[in-house]
């Protein structure tokens, strides 16, 4: 399997909020991003896609120390 590297410079406020919506976004989110008219077995494949890549994604937010919280109630890191 190939895989892609991104590598992202986040100030601390926009980490927080993307870990925030990383940890949040369900496979109905998923699923709603998806065409409707694609068979039911490719959209669930894909969003099971999309949820391993948030999933990686807030790993690499942990392993940077970043967190949401107190960003959620004071919109600072």
């Amino acid at each position: 399997m190939s895989t892609v590297t991104i590598t992202l410079n986040l100030d601390p406020a926009c980490a927080a909020g993307l870990k925030r919506f990383a940890d949040k976004v369900t496979h109905g989110d998923a699923m709603a991003v998806l065409y409707p008219h694609r068979p039911k077995e490719l959209r669930e494949e894909q969003a099971y896609q999309i949820i391993q890549a948030f999933e990686v994604i807030t790993r690499a937010l942990v392993d940077a120390r970043v967190t949401d919280w107190p960003w959620i109630e004071s919109g600072r890191p």
